[in-house]
């Protein structure tokens, strides 16, 4: 191929990563959707492929120099380190994250309708079978006998802060869950699919101890001021492990190393969002949940977990529909 023809042939994709750079050197790869920085990268590639062949046509022409240019340009743009903005992880968590959950919303739902099945079968088979909650629940679980209404119902060996004692060790399990659930996202999702099931069944076993003993009240005065936010936080961890398994799985036109590298970035970014709700989870189940009955009665406690469970569902439903506009880190204006 003699360098005319190859300029001609070669010259609209270098047009096109022009105007892409045109685009982000003010704003950064920021700027560009997911789809844009994949066609970017690609043509990046190409480009840098053209120069190392017209440097074998002439040295010092002028389409070798346009074509050092271009490559050098995009060079700063992917490896340019940005001013340090103390506020950028504020504004991820207020605008940037709620985006990001609602589109991986449907992992999420499919991560929460396994642990969903898991509780139902947890809840069945541990009322209806007195060996089952043997089996599912711990050895050093303080069983609940059959009492009246109050919190002082409980069997001797059974008082209000043992058992607020064994749901603070359900839901350290839960925050286990929300690390390992994404990392198991490396089996191909199957060990996140059995985590969340095997969660499942140890709360609905659990309420089930409570409702056979008619203290359904107290299991939900012990759980759910953490719960609401504790609960979402695992399934999200399942659904970041799903999204993983989804890069691992799905064919896509590039390979399956660049697919699971995408996917992976989105699965870290959701997952991140377990970290927040489970340090203000941690200050509700300390303050809230644990709070001796003589100073926040249950009625206090549900409604805190109501609230709570309200903010949770504004939170990623509502914020983050309009990205705030990104304030330019500077650059040299395309030539």
């Amino acid at each position: 191929m003699d360098l005319e023809t190859f300029i001609q042939k070669r010259r609209p994709q270098w047009r096109q990563l022009e105007a892409v750079l045109n685009r982000v050197e003010g704003s950064g790869l920021a700027a560009l959707t997911e789809d844009q920085a994949v066609a970017f990268g690609r043509l990046y590639r190409a480009a840098a492929s053209d120069l190392n062949q017209a440097q074998t046509f002439v040295s010092g022409d002028t389409t070798v120099q346009y074509l050092n240019d271009l490559v050098a340009r995009c060079y700063l743009v992917i490896y340019a380190r940005g001013k340090a903005d103390p506020w950028a992880v504020l504004r991820h968590l207020v605008w940037g994250y709620p985006a990001v959950f609602r589109r991986h919303v449907g992992p999420f739902l499919v991560a929460a309708a396994f642990l969903a099945v898991g509780s139902v079968l947890g809840f069945l088979a541990s009322y209806y079978d007195v060996k089952g909650k043997e089996f599912l629940l711990p050895n050093d679980f303080p069983m609940v006998q059959p009492g009246g209404s109050g919190q002082e119902d409980y069997a001797p060996a059974a008082s209000v802060d043992e058992l607020a004692g064994f749901s603070g060790f359900l839901f350290r399990h839960n925050v286990s869950v929300s690390l390992v659930a994404f990392a198991l996202g490396m089996t191909f999702g199957v060990g996140t699919v059995w985590l969340m099931v095997e969660t499942g069944i140890m709360m609905g076993a659990l309420g089930a101890v409570f409702v056979q003993a008619g203290q359904f009240r107290a299991f939900c005065t012990a759980v759910l001021p953490h719960g609401v936010l504790e609960i979402p936080a695992a399934v999200i961890g399942g659904a970041a492990g799903l999204l993983l398994a989804q890069g691992l799985i799905r064919a896509r036109p590039w390979s399956r190393l660049e697919e699971l590298a995408r996917t992976g970035k989105e699965a870290v970014l959701l997952g991140s969002g377990c970290f927040p709700l489970l340090a203000v989870a941690a200050v509700l189940e300390a303050a809230v949940a644990r709070a001796p009955y003589r100073f926040l009665d249950s009625g206090f406690k549900l409604a805190v977990a109501g609230v709570f469970g309200l903010l949770f569902v504004a939170y990623v439903l509502l914020p983050g529909w309009h990205k705030p506009q990104t304030r330019p880190g500077g650059g040299h204006a395309a030539p």
